[in-house]
């Protein structure tokens, strides 16, 4: 198997929101090339894998587009992809010899919905500092990883490749440190990703339950129409989601605003950033509610923890006078008129308590994780 050009003849991906995969392109196979080429060309960035013809699937985009500034990495690829390469996954491990290792590597972690985008463009704002939100191959690895850890080892290398390869010089060049921002269920590769990079820095984001699920319920609108989908799937879901398959015979999957399946989600990722804490994986925890009443502060708290210079700070938090999301279908602008009346909020409160009462250890919305910012005992 040889490296190849895939031609693009049509993008075909909706919701916008679906986890990034090959199948969101039709394409005709073409000439082999060099492997090399997606190393060399900064306009060359890994979209997804394809694993059943065990491959890595990369974008080439324009090269005035920088991916690293998009409120989302991979509806940028999507939307700028001029063409496809598909490089053989045995060949990956003889090419990551020739980027240079990234010295300070920082993952965010959050539930979603949480300002965990605004926080990625701080970091963009910072001199010297590839910040890159939601490259989506590690959305797909949550799916490829077998429920039972069988295999473990397998998707810990693939991610150690993986991080190597989405953190590669892009179109501003080489950078001293790499920021990925990854969507809330990734948070479930967490112990594996310290296991191969003990190193890298972890920063947890999380809000109030409450502002969460009404968050969630302006922004995911789709997400009603497959909850049958997710009913009859949990098994499949629940890698994402670990929660629903105890939580499912609570969830009322009928309800056109999906409260209990968000209130499900926020709980999942909580309890599994506990487990972490508990097993040693170290973190920065920070709330959204202190990150927004108090930006100066909380940026000056995780710039130190990021081994990053103090005397960017101000430049960074010139990120909270923009919409961070702006130009995406989660744009202000986009979600600000789907507002929800009083007795759609007196609902959705006592649906979230419903739940947490079933919670051994999360029973309140706004509950303190160890680790916060502030918050240390």
């Amino acid at each position: 198997m040889s490296t190849k050009i895939l031609h693009i003849q049509k993008k075909n991906r909706t919701p916008a929101n679906t986890i990034a995969k090959l199948e969101d392109f039709d394409y005709q196979e073409g000439e082999t090339i060099d492997p090399k080429t997606i190393i060399k060309n900064p306009n060359i960035s890994l979209y997804c894998l394809d694993a059943q013809n065990q491959r890595a699937i990369f974008v080439e985009t324009p090269l005035d587009i920088d991916l690293s500034q998009a409120a989302f990495f991979y509806h940028a690829q999507y939307d700028h992809a001029q063409k496809l390469i598909a490089v053989p996954l045995a060949e990956i491990p003889q090419l990551i010899e020739e980027i240079e290792p990234i010295k300070n590597l920082v993952i965010i972690y959050s539930v979603g919905r949480c300002g965990s985008t605004l926080l990625s463009k701080v970091f963009n704002q910072v001199d010297n500092v590839l910040s890159l939100s939601e490259p989506d191959v590690f959305s797909q690895i949550v799916g490829m990883r077998n429920t039972d850890g069988s295999n473990d080892d397998e998707i810990a290398e693939l991610l150690k490749l993986c991080i190597y390869l989405v953190s590669k010089p892009n179109v501003r060049g080489k950078s001293s440190c790499c920021v990925i921002k990854l969507r809330s269920f990734c948070i479930e590769l967490g112990e594996l990703i310290h296991n191969v990079l003990p190193n890298y820095k972890a920063i947890f984001l999380y809000r109030n339950a409450e502002d969460y699920v009404k968050s969630a319920m302006r922004a995911f609108a789709f997400m009603s129409s497959i909850l049958p989908t997710i009913k009859e799937n949990i098994e499949r879901y629940s890698k994402a989601i670990p929660l629903l398959k105890d939580y499912s015979n609570y969830i009322d999957f009928t309800d056109l605003n999906a409260i209990d399946l968000y209130t499900t989600m926020w709980l999942s990722v909580m309890q599994r950033y506990l487990y972490l804490y508990k097993k040693g994986v170290p973190a920065c925890a920070v709330r959204y509610e202190d990150l927004v009443a108090n930006p100066q502060l909380i940026v000056t708290s995780i710039v130190q923890y990021c081994g990053l210079p103090i005397s960017e700070v101000d430049n960074a938090c010139k990120a909270f006078t923009k919409d961070s999301q702006s130009g995406s279908n989660l744009s202000q602008e986009n979600t600000r008129n789907n507002q929800i009346d009083k007795p759609d909020i007196v609902d959705i409160r006592q649906k979230i308590y419903r739940l947490l009462e079933k919670h051994p250890e999360i029973k309140i919305p706004d509950f303190i994780v160890p680790g916060t910012l502030g918050y240390d005992k």
